[in-house]
């Protein structure tokens, strides 16, 4: 098994410098006479492509995304569930540790921004008991 990419340009190339990777699981077999073949097994999505660079939030969308349509495939084995993650992750590399601490900062400053319009906000301890409820050692808030 393999992944395909097709890879597809923006409409307006001209203007956007974007293209679109579909990502395929594919089978290869041969026919009763011996001629090789592929067979699509499942879409496991698609991604952006801006400039050089796929954005940072929509790679990590697009392996979540990825790693559950592979778990739901029953026939598929654990050794080819991580040899078809391992080869996306070499197109659409996961996100650093940089990059998360990035989008973690500028979630809370959307948060932030969005109390601050509509009032409220979670106090000193509240947010206490969030970041402890995201570390799974306290029930709901």
């Amino acid at each position: 098994m393999y992944v395909r990419w097709v890879i597809r340009r923006h409409k307006n190339a001209a203007i956007a410098d974007t293209n679109f990777f579909d990502a395929y699981l594919v089978a290869s077999f041969r026919d009763q006479r011996g001629v090789p073949r592929q067979r699509t097994i499942c879409y496991l999505g698609n991604i952006r492509q801006i400039g050089n660079s796929f954005p940072t939030i929509e790679r990590e969308l697009f392996l979540l995304r990825a790693e559950r349509i592979l778990e739901s495939i029953d026939e598929l084995s654990e050794s080819d569930r991580e040899e078809a993650m391992d080869a996306l992750r070499q197109k659409v590399p996961p996100l650093d540790r940089d990059e998360v601490l990035n989008a973690f900062v500028e979630n809370l400053r959307w948060y932030r921004r969005w109390w601050e319009q509509n009032g409220g906000g979670p106090s000193d301890e509240e947010l206490l008991t969030i970041v402890q409820l995201a570390r799974g050692r306290v029930g709901p808030i």
